[in-house]
């Protein structure tokens, strides 16, 4: 399969559930730290799969070093899960500039509930570790593996999403700007009001909330502009992984159009479980069987053909997709057991085929 280009500094791997994903992006980093470049594997899929194809029993949001074959040429490989609440953390500690004011926050309910319950939380908390991964000095390449795909155009879309929630208008109603401070509109009338709806230490958690968060918008909408351009930027690949069966193919049809729908670019397309390493449909013929099999040619004379019907449907398939997509993908073969190892997952991305224009 080929390397990745060498000012290629970050990497989403988007697609469906099921399809490989975790298991491709690991292959990646571990590919990448062997050729020599400082890898960090982020997932920001909150199910916990990459410490498995890692072989590893856990993973925190402070990188772990991950040990790497002796062939590795002076690389190094980190791997990280995404903690929602730590990284909600850093970003209100990050866009308030003080520390008093990130502290009222931090401490405020409505804000608690917002970065450990809420789904779209993780969202805005991934795009924030990813964005300082890219900037830190120890790393060459990042690599995001994504949750499922719509959970993914989230993570894409999470940045520009804040900032117009915070330019709705309902929140610019419901609070004013009185004499440089912003204050809630209608004063004790409205609060009064709220309050019998709702009871008082909600609509001043919700008040003062909301009047933190209007302060702090200029940092987020900084952000988010900072952000958007990094995904943007010629140094950015998405990834599209998907199984090789008519299933995924049509799911990966999807997702490449929510991609780029949202302006992104695709860059390589990855069809995992296409076929099967070393194994060839005509080195299956009848007069190769030994003696003991031979009895029971006509069974495996259908086995075959249904094996090479299957592989030609994958084929077409692909191919199809391709053709649509007007660019070429890479192949990835069947594995019989889990690849919780450095070495077979090196050996099961290097084992990859191209297809299309990359042949």
């Amino acid at each position: 399969m080929t390397r990745l280009r060498e000012d290629c500094k970050l990497v989403f791997c988007v697609g469906v559930g099921g399809v490989g994903k975790t298991t491709f992006a690991s292959a990646l980093g571990v590919r990448e730290a062997l050729g020599g470049r400082s890898v960090l594997v982020l997932t920001a899929d909150p199910a916990k799969r990459l410490a498995d194809a890692l072989g590893m029993y856990g993973l925190h949001d402070e990188p772990s070093t991950i040990s790497l074959p002796e062939s590795a040429e002076g690389g190094e490989l980190h791997a990280a899960m995404l903690e929602t609440k730590a990284s909600a953390d850093a970003i209100i500690r990050r866009a308030a500039q003080n520390e008093a004011r990130a502290q009222r926050v931090l401490d405020n309910k409505i804000y608690q509930a917002f970065s450990t319950t809420l789904a779209r939380s993780h969202a805005y908390a991934a795009m924030e570790r990813v964005y300082e991964a890219v900037h830190d000095p120890r790393y060459d390449l990042v690599i995001v593996d994504t949750p499922p795909a719509q959970s993914a155009i989230e993570i894409l879309e999470a940045p520009a999403r804040l900032v117009r929630f915070l330019d709705q208008r309902v929140v610019r109603w419901f609070l004013q700007p009185v004499d440089g401070s912003i204050r809630l509109r209608g004063g004790a009338l409205t609060r009064r009001l709220l309050t019998a709806i709702a009871g008082e230490s909600l609509v001043a958690a919700l008040t003062d909330f909301l009047v933190e968060m209007a302060f702090l918008r200029e940092g987020f909408s900084e952000r988010a502009r900072d952000v958007r351009d990094t995904m943007r930027s010629s140094e950015t690949e998405f990834i599209l992984v998907s199984s090789a069966d008519s299933v995924g193919v049509e799911a990966a049809r999807s997702v490449a159009a929510e991609v780029s729908h949202r302006g992104f670019a695709l860059g390589l397309i990855v069809f995992n479980r296409a076929f099967v390493s070393g194994v060839e449909v005509g080195d299956m013929r009848s007069d190769n069987y030994p003696p003991v099999l031979a009895v029971h040619a006509p069974t495996l004379a259908r086995m075959r053909a249904w094996f090479a019907n299957e592989q030609a449907r994958k084929r077409a398939a692909i191919e199809a997709f391709c053709q649509e997509q007007s660019r070429g993908a890479w192949i990835l073969p069947e594995t019989s057991r889990p690849l919780g190892n450095r070495s077979a997952l090196f050996a099961w991305i290097s084992a990859g085929r191209a297809i299309g224009p990359l042949a």
